[in-house]
């Protein structure tokens, strides 16, 4: 597998395009296009909050046809919208599929910004014919920026990697830094490859990394009406179908997913931390993503990373809350590589030193639950003043 310097632009097969529609701010990109010059394959992975945007709910009822295109606007989520927020929905892509000279229901959309407002629509239907006319693959990067709303730098990344019908590329991008929780991470997330896969594989391969990337990060805790992740796959030509094959698709589209999460958390709203928490010793897989996804959300240890508290209490308390099978005569807890608990005792520890590994930008956790060989990872970020400040402005 080979880093690419670059993002969407680099996987042939694929044009793009972002105009400054005026949607809900003046002077910014706000509506794209990521189009494909043939039919492709699709999978996506969707909010499970039970009140979700109306571009989610036509994607759900798409994602399965062959599909040419993903519509795109930014400042407005269309969520909460109603009758009139789907049918905004329809219009928009069904424009811009009788302009791609495309089936009508094969355009998804997604939305992100502000609830409760519907799209300015007949503004951006007469945007339509200048998305189109603006269509090139150099405009790959236009996309990451068009897509961004309190996120401070556009999020892309690409890769490359043989398979044994040739060399294939992997691209995608991401938006979000704040409502950030898994099951989906609040976000919007584009992934394109020139490489053929069947549906099937498709969707399989695209869940699983899903689940262990984008699914396994979280900022706030708080989980949107519009997360949506997908992927597009060019349904002509050679399929990839054998194991070796596919196992490589899938750990480059890791690679790619894996990046774009680590950005995502790198850019939280108002955060000055990065941590990985790592659980292992768990009972299963499942038990070790519960403690993990507990420490990482809970407020009080978020907050004392900020405020680079040694206070291992927290992690335990989360971990034992989580759901997961634990035990406190076996639980030993790490931040970086110095234990401040061994199998359910405290250590003596120096506190500058721990003190000096929470004031580093980036640090991780260890959690041994010592009861199994189950495994998690989650990303996370701290809490800070400035979180506050940038969700209590939001609206306003």
């Amino acid at each position: 597998m080979k880093i690419l310097d670059g993002g969407l632009e680099l996987v042939p097969g694929y044009r793009f395009a972002a105009v400054e529609c005026g949607i809900r701010k003046q002077g910014r990109l706000d509506f794209c296009i990521i189009a494909a010059d043939s039919p492709c394959n699709a999978a996506g992975m969707f909010t499970t909050n039970k009140i979700y945007a109306a571009p989610v709910l036509l994607c759900r009822e798409r994602v399965d046809n062959e599909v040419r295109a993903i519509l795109i606007n930014a400042t407005n989520a269309n969520a909460c919208t109603g009758d009139e927020g789907y049918n905004n929905a329809v219009l928009l892509t069904r424009e811009t599929a009788k302009l791609l000279d495309a089936p009508k229901d094969s355009v998804l959309m997604a939305s992100t910004g502000i609830i409760g407002h519907q799209l300015p629509v007949k503004k951006m239907q007469d945007s339509v014919p200048a998305l189109i006319g603006a269509l090139l693959r150099d405009n790959g990067a236009l996309i990451p920026k068009a897509i961004m709303t309190t996120d401070t730098y556009p999020k892309s990344f690409a890769v490359e990697f043989a398979a044994s019908t040739g060399n294939y590329r992997i691209a995608g991008t991401a938006k979000g830094s704040g409502m950030i929780a898994p099951n989906m991470a609040t976000m919007l997330s584009f992934v394109i490859s020139d490489c053929p896969v069947e549906k099937h594989s498709l969707k399989s391969i695209f869940k699983r990394c899903i689940d262990n990337t984008i699914n396994s990060i979280t900022i706030d805790g708080d989980m949107s009406t519009n997360d949506t992740a997908l992927i597009l796959s060019p349904v002509s030509g050679n399929c990839i179908k054998s194991e070796a094959d596919l196992a490589d698709f899938e750990s480059a589209l890791f690679k790619v997913l894996y990046e774009l999460s680590r950005m995502l958390v790198m850019d939280a709203e108002g955060a000055t931390k990065f941590v990985k928490v790592q659980v292992e010793g768990a009972r299963s897989n499942e038990d070790a993503k519960l403690a993990a996804k507990a420490i990482a959300e809970s407020l009080l240890v978020k907050t004392a990373f900020f405020g680079k508290d040694p206070n291992w209490g927290r992690i335990a308390c989360a971990a034992g809350y989580s759901g997961a099978l634990i035990e406190e005569k076996t639980l030993s807890i790490y931040i970086e590589d110095i234990q401040l608990l061994k199998k359910g005792v405290p250590c003596g520890f120096d506190k500058k030193t721990v003190e000096d590994a929470l004031a580093k930008r980036e640090f991780s956790v260890l959690v041994d639950i010592g009861m199994g060989d189950g495994k998690a990872q989650f990303l996370t970020s701290d809490i800070s003043y400035d979180y506050v400040r940038i969700n209590a402005e939001y609206s306003t």
